[in-house]
């Protein structure tokens, strides 16, 4: 099962174990001289969360916060922090079989964080390993995140 959200115009989707909620975007804090990836701090319940911008951690420019926004709040290991995303879209239920490898020309040697594409009627979603593209915010090689369908 997939939880799926929108970054400009292309869907996107991580193992939905690892998602915890998706919120509104509320009041972020920002954090000064935190990591350029890091929009700031929410109080989730009383509990202070980081907010990683994941356009920006994707190479993809910035998330602009409008009404579709959301923070999608994952949890990896211990540790919980917000996503912040143009969108969220929906839970899916994805047959391994419509899953491919990302193809060699669109990856870079060694970033493993694409970890396939499913091919969904009409539609295309790029598969995230969460564990390898937060790796530096969780402080490991980022291997927990795996996505399997």
């Amino acid at each position: 099962h997939l939880a799926t959200f929108f970054l400009d115009q292309e869907e996107y989707g991580v193992d939905v174990r690892f998602v915890q909620e998706i919120r509104r975007v509320g009041e972020i804090t920002p954090v000064p001289r935190a990591p350029e990836v890091i929009r700031g701090v929410i109080n989730l319940r009383g509990r202070i969360l980081p907010v990683v911008d994941l356009k920006r951690k994707l190479g993809l420019g910035d998330v602009e916060v409008t009404k579709a926004s959301r923070v999608v709040v994952v949890r990896l290991r211990d540790r919980v922090m917000g996503l912040l995303v143009d969108g969220a879209s929906q839970v899916l239920k994805v047959a391994t079989a419509s899953i491919e490898p990302p193809p060699d020309e669109v990856v870079e040697k060694g970033d493993e964080s694409i970890r396939g594409v499913a091919k969904l009627e009409a539609r295309l979603i790029i598969l995230l390993d969460l564990g390898r593209v937060l790796a530096r915010e969780l402080g490991e090689k980022g291997t927990q995140g795996s996505v399997t369908a």
